[in-house]
């Protein structure tokens, strides 16, 4: 998800064009199936409706991760529904869910069937979006009661605290004392 910039410095949106998100892409697979035997292993070619389909689900996980915060008027939006194909074995230990499709769509499948895991785990709810809504970056939540606002207090979360703070004297008559 944080394959695009949206705080300061400005870096380059990885999935801009389809060359730096096959780059990505193959970096992304590479790491991913060294802790995961489940997932993607190879590289998947990439055209401009993949590209497209990646942009879309980092897009749509974004605004569903935005809706958990209910300070936000996005926090009254439905979040986006994201569709995808999987497989379904049963055996002795259970069922379990395959990802399905190729290339793009087989990373999609995986994706949303680790947010399911996640959700079932009850860790779905510590994967956030920054409230401040100048960056955005997604990050998971450690602390002890899940109450992050921010990926980062030092930068995002003083930031917005001094704006609330002035914002406050302002509405008071005060100017800020500095």
């Amino acid at each position: 998800m944080n394959t695009a910039s949206l705080g300061k410095p400005r870096q380059p949106d990885l999935l801009e064009s389809v060359v730096t998100a096959e780059q990505w892409l193959r970096s992304s697979l590479a790491t991913l199936s060294s802790i995961d035997s489940s997932a993607p292993s190879a590289p998947c070619p990439l055209d401009a409706r993949g590209l497209g389909r990646l942009q879309s689900l980092r897009d749509d996980l974004r605004a569903a991760l935005a809706t958990g915060h209910a300070d936000e008027p996005s926090a009254a939006v439905a979040a986006p529904s994201i569709e995808t194909t999987a497989a379904v074995s049963l055996d002795a230990g259970g069922a379990r869910l395959h990802a399905r499709g190729k290339g793009v769509e087989l990373l999609r499948s995986y994706v949303m069937i680790q947010l399911a895991a996640a959700t079932y785990a009850d860790t779905m709810r510590r994967l956030k979006v920054c409230a401040n809504p100048r960056c955005r970056g997604a990050f998971y939540d450690r602390s002890k009661n899940c109450s992050r606002l921010w990926h980062d207090v030092t930068t995002c979360g003083n930031t917005q605290n001094v704006r609330a703070y002035r914002a406050r004297l302002k509405e008071r008559g005060l100017s800020s004392a500095r």
